[in-house]
């Protein structure tokens, strides 16, 4: 009985491993669309924001944030490939981070049941 009690112990701690490494993979996919959502949202949202600040406001917050300023205005089909571009890609982090989640369920039912 000895022997099925180490596997046991072998497997809990497999799977925990391989826990922790779905959460931390998660986390990294979470900030990954983070990122992409600043990239694709932020300017609107910090101009909307900079609207309601004094111009010396503005200019502090942009320094400190290093934002150059408004951007170069750039051709609009080059904009519409690139907001295609952001958006593919948060769908496609998106569809990872739900594969993740139901990963991380899967090893969680497992250590349920291995017992304690």
């Amino acid at each position: 009985m000895e022997r099925e009690a180490i596997a046991r112990a072998e497997r809990r701690r497999q799977a925990l491993e391989a826990l922790e490494f779905e959460r931390s993979r998660a986390e990294a996919l979470r900030e990954r669309i983070d990122a992409l959502s600043l990239e694709l949202d932020g300017r609107a949202v910090d101009e909307a924001a900079y609207a309601r600040l004094t111009p010396e406001d503005a200019a502090i917050v942009r320094e400190a944030l290093g934002d150059p300023g408004p951007p170069e205005p750039e051709s609009e089909e080059d904009g519409a490939a690139h907001l295609e571009l952001l958006e593919g890609e948060i769908a496609r982090v998106q569809a990872e981070l739900t594969a993740s989640d139901a990963r991380q369920r899967a090893f969680e039912r497992f250590l349920d049941a291995l017992g304690g």
